[in-house]
């Protein structure tokens, strides 16, 4: 299989994407959704955030597509 270099806009993609997951913070939201979709309300709850905190990062995670 032919090996292609990631040109510099899908690098900083993948740089971005890693980034968002070394918050263990989104790493705990992207947890709970895991079974499923939550309301924010329930985010706050399960992980003990505040709500500003947990739609801050709901919506970088949502922005680099790791939650619709």
């Amino acid at each position: 299989m032919p090996k292609t270099p990631l040109n510099p806009e899908m690098l900083t993609l993948v740089s971005d994407r890693f980034r968002a997951l070394g918050e263990p913070a989104r790493l705990q939201l992207l947890q709970c959704l895991l079974d499923g979709e939550r309301s924010v309300n329930e985010l706050v709850e399960s992980t003990g955030l505040g709500q500003a905190n947990v739609s801050k990062h709901l919506q970088l995670l949502h922005s680099l597509g790791f939650v619709s």
